[in-house]
């Protein structure tokens, strides 16, 4: 009875260094994930928290925005250097109170592949409009470049979100 548990127990030792956990981390290191996700939750930090030349820094100078704070015609946002974004949202918002102006990832899904990484997110705004302000669910994509071993984002491309937020997702 002892034979067959001593011999399972050698072959499984054998065996043992043939089993390994496979790593599926994308390609970049473990440190360039968290830089991007550091500059993600940045970004909206940086803007809820009205501090424009920290929203700024994150980008790199010939970044573009376009999204839900610029005019544009009908539902489409044409797209603008960052500097001229963020300018005219902090026009738009600086003066109001912290409830009628506020940004949260509600989700990011990141894809880097080496010095290019691109997040898809599902953002939470508020907004001011008329006497009051407006609360939805957007879909942002960024695009962030890696120069010189620095993280920054090059643009972010902003619209509504086609599916409403649910409850649980806040």
């Amino acid at each position: 009875m002892a034979r067959p548990f001593i011999a399972a127990c050698f072959l499984a030792l054998l065996l043992a260094p043939a089993c390994r956990i496979e790593d599926h981390t994308p390609t970049g290191s473990r440190r360039d994930s968290e830089a991007v996700q550091a500059l993600v939750a940045g970004y909206a930090r940086t803007l809820s928290e009205r501090d424009w030349k920290g929203a700024r820094a994150l980008f790199w100078a010939d970044a573009s925005y376009a999204g839900p704070m610029i005019p544009g015609p009908g539902d489409t946002h044409q797209a603008v250097p960052i500097g001229l974004a963020i300018n005219t949202i902090a026009r738009r918002v600086d003066g109001l109170d912290a409830q009628r102006f506020d940004v949260r990832v509600l989700r990011a899904d990141v894809r880097q592949e080496g010095e290019v990484a691109a997040v898809w997110m599902t953002t939470r705004r508020r907004m001011p409009v008329a006497g009051g302000f407006a609360e939805g669910s957007w879909v942002e994509h960024l695009v962030l470049r890696r120069i010189g071993g620095e993280w920054r984002i090059l643009s972010v491309t902003a619209r509504p979100a086609r599916r409403p937020i649910h409850n649980d997702d806040r």
